[in-house]
């Protein structure tokens, strides 16, 4: 049995060791964070990377969630799909859907970040460092997707998209999974300080915990149907199989 894993790059870290501890054969693709910012685009990115495998394989593992519905009407005609039951990649990085529930009741507002989206993915601070000329503010190994952040602008115009962006959020939240490093949590810092000035109001940064068994299980092609759906050959993945309870 041979099965291949299209995974968003903000797991990266954690899927590839996972996979190298199970020895498994498990193959990936990985696809970058930013296709979030436009479900539609990622859904149609998704089915055409699902389209481009070859029947050889058993299995294709999403390292996705509902993801605001990127991932709705996506099938294989060749393959059974594995994809976790959440909504998103929060979940992933915390261990369950429950935790994340948790976290959300204690403040809605939160911003989360942790090593693979400071690394891989993208956020509104690092959109107003490009967007003024602050790329020195920045590493250049977190800087692969540098193109989506788009034009310069102007200081004024670079605050305003910021504010609009970021107005609702009160804390951001840094999940750690045992694997942050000081330049992590500057970031995450420096991040919560801009906010606060750029907002006008206290915004917290919290550090929490995280769990990684979830990832670990798809990664070891470990799949129980409490927390991941099993989509047959031919049937498209829909909104109600995150909803329903099993």
């Amino acid at each position: 049995m041979k099965n291949i894993a299209i995974v968003c790059d903000v797991m990266k870290n954690e899927f590839t060791r996972y996979k190298n501890e199970a020895g498994n054969n498990l193959e990936c693709i990985f696809l970058e964070q930013h296709l979030h910012n436009t479900p539609d685009i990622m859904n149609k990115r998704l089915q055409e990377v699902i389209d481009s495998i070859d029947g050889d394989y058993d299995k294709i593992l999403l390292g996705y969630g509902l993801c605001s519905n990127g991932v709705v009407n996506l099938k294989s005609d060749k393959h059974e799909i594995i994809i976790p039951k959440v909504d998103d990649c929060i979940s992933l990085f915390l261990g369950s859907k429950e935790r994340y529930l948790e976290e959300f009741s204690k403040d809605p507002a939160t911003y989360y970040l942790c090593r693979g989206w400071i690394e891989y993915g993208g956020d509104p601070y690092r959109g107003f460092l490009l967007w003024t000329g602050q790329e020195n503010m920045i590493p250049e190994s977190w800087m692969s997707n540098r193109k989506v952040y788009g034009q310069k602008y102007d200081m004024e115009m670079a605050e305003y998209l910021f504010v609009e962006m970021m107005k609702n959020y009160n804390q951001v939240t840094l999940i750690d999974n045992n694997d942050l490093e000081e330049i992590h949590s500057r970031y995450a810092r420096d991040m919560v300080d801009f906010m606060g000035k750029m907002l006008k109001k206290e915004v917290r940064l919290k550090i929490i915990k995280g769990s990684t068994k979830f990832l670990s299980r798809l990664a070891q092609c470990r799949f129980d149907e409490d927390n991941f759906l099993k989509i047959n050959r031919g049937e498209k993945i829909l909104q109600q199989h995150f909803l329903k309870k099993n």
